[in-house]
């Protein structure tokens, strides 16, 4: 029951230890987008590298260089993903979402925050976290592609040009 045989732990030392120098070498040679924080293709991927390590660890099925592979696949398909969203808008769109635009220029923008399942009280919470006391001294709050708030100071010129707002969706 706590212990099966000298075997299984033996090879869960030697295939963890090899395996872990393998995939920090592979993530290390496929670079920091691999590992940067995460939208949800970045999650799904993540997950799917965490499954593929226990199942290498843990199953005496599947040889060390079988899930080397799969990992390895992962972490190609991954880095072919990112390089084909970079130089294909539709690709792009595809398989990330866009940021939306929550609050601009004094007003709750209650479509995008429904669509996006985002109360009034998450909206303020990050504003409170950037160490603001009021939403007058706020330009714009935006839902980024990885979940996180962008909060953006006014600057007091109401005709400023935000161009950091430019490929934001808004809701019509």
């Amino acid at each position: 029951m706590f212990f099966s045989d000298s075997f299984s732990i033996t090879r869960i030392l030697v295939v963890g230890t090899l395996s872990y120098i393998l995939i920090v070498f592979i993530l290390r040679v496929s670079g920091k987008r691999t590992l940067s924080k995460m939208n949800s293709f970045d999650f799904i991927v993540t997950v799917s590298l965490g499954s593929v390590l226990a199942n290498i660890l843990t199953s005496q099925d599947i040889a060390l260089v079988d899930g080397i592979l799969a990992f390895s696949l992962l972490v190609f398909l991954q880095f072919l993903s990112t390089w084909l969203s970079v130089r294909s808008d539709w690709f792009n769109s595809l398989i990330k979402s866009s940021p939306k635009l929550l609050y601009y220029k004094g007003r709750y923008d209650k479509l995008a925050m429904k669509k996006e399942r985002i109360p009034e009280q998450e909206i303020l919470q990050a504003v409170r976290s950037e160490g603001y006391l009021s939403m007058e001294k706020i330009y714009a709050v935006v839902l980024e592609t990885d979940g996180t708030f962008s909060v953006l100071e006014a600057s007091g010129e109401e005709n400023i040009q935000a161009s950091s707002l430019e490929n934001i969706d808004q809701e019509k």
